[in-house]
């Protein structure tokens, strides 16, 4: 009878002990989709401070538990190895080193290991991988590079444009304070391949977006080449957009825009040179999209004003470049049926650019050991 109550007890803890496994390997999982897939929100990271409280419990748990494996494993493989002992056959030996080395290892490792450091084993997989791949079904995609803490003074904050699936470098933009602390300038820089190359969607006639932050105002100018003749080309600005936003929790814009096609690039040159204005209101679809630890993160989606519901994605941000916080990763879908580089998309990607700059600055400071 006791014989019988002891394996009950056993059982019971062996169970028990299974299961508290599972539930940290998914404690373990839902904390590296919170940090390589942070949107949209999910429980884990509906607020900054509890994903921070639930990283912090994480690994709080994780030491302890991990020492609890570490005695089971210990017991089960001197079981194992007693009784292979007692039964010391050449055969049941061979199949206690094949045991030990491609099955007992790798769990026991993994047992051990996983509960307080799987974490920071996990994350920098999974980040590589979605840096690598998160943009892949949209047709463009931009690299924000913020300058680091060490970087000099004449270094600028900028925006590297790609094509997809070719993953050709287009063009870059930049942004610029020039000289009124409240006006900051989001605007090209370098044309990174030939123009004409360029597709017809994805070429930026918007070439400078303003934003005013005494009144949280947005204003912009396109230019647009006259001839196709790279010996005699010419351009021409002329202002395209106008629009506020709210920097806030909720980031949000109210774009009215008539931004043109590149007519020399454009088949029907006559409907492309005179664009019709559209109104468009742009919505982050979670609250907190930018902190004072950690890089921008949204998924910005078009509003349908009429019933104040959500509509189609017009950018993503992806994730920072695996070990360089200075890079963030952000897919391009534009608006259906427009420009890929339009107002929807250039206006909010400079603020953006702006608040990953400032986290750039903070991950790449000297700690107070240095």
């Amino acid at each position: 009878m006791r014989n019988h109550s002891d394996s009950m007890c056993i059982l019971i803890a062996l169970l028990i002990w299974v299961a508290v496994n599972v539930a940290d390997a998914w404690w373990i999982y839902f904390f590296v989709q919170a940090c390589v897939d942070p949107n949209p929100h999910t429980a884990v990271n509906r607020t900054h401070s509890g994903f921070e409280g639930y990283e912090a419990m994480m690994f709080i748990f994780g030491f302890p538990w991990g020492i609890v494996n570490l005695v089971v494993v210990y017991w089960h493989y001197s079981q194992v190895t007693n009784s292979g002992r007692i039964n010391s056959s050449t055969c049941t030996r061979m199949l206690l080193v094949l045991y030990s080395i491609f099955i007992f290892l790798p769990v026991a490792l993994a047992l051990v290991i996983l509960p307080f450091f799987g974490g920071w084993i996990v994350v920098p997989v999974a980040q590589q991988y979605a840096w690598d791949h998160r943009c892949d079904s949209y047709p463009m995609y931009a690299i924000l590079d913020a300058k680091s803490y060490y970087d000099a003074r004449y270094v600028t904050n900028v925006a590297y444009f790609y094509l997809n699936p070719s993953q050709e470098q287009v063009f870059t933009y930049e942004i610029a304070n020039p000289g009124d602390a409240d006006i900051w300038t989001f605007s090209l820089r370098d044309w990174n391949t030939d123009q004409g190359a360029i597709p017809l969607d994805a070429y930026p006639t918007l070439q400078q977006v303003t934003y005013d932050f005494v009144d949280d105002s947005l204003s912009g100018n396109c230019t647009v080449p006259t001839s196709s003749a790279a010996a005699n080309s010419t351009t021409l600005t002329s202002p395209c957009m106008t629009g506020t936003f709210d920097p806030g929790n909720v980031l949000s814009f109210n774009i009215t825009s008539s931004v043109p096609l590149n007519n020399t690039l454009a088949s029907n040159t006559t409907s492309a040179a005179t664009p019709s204005s559209t109104s468009s209101v742009l919505r982050a679809q979670d609250k907190g999209w930018t902190f004072s630890d950690d890089a921008p993160s949204l998924i910005l989606r078009l509003v349908n004003p009429l019933h104040d519901t959500l509509g189609l994605i017009v950018l993503r941000t992806a994730v920072t470049r695996p070990h360089d916080s200075t890079e963030l990763k952000v897919c391009l879908a534009g608006v259906q049926g427009g420009n890929e580089v339009g107002a929807q998309v250039m206006a909010p990607l400079g603020l953006i650019l702006m608040r990953q700059a400032d986290y750039a600055l903070y991950a790449t400071r000297p700690s107070d050991d240095d």
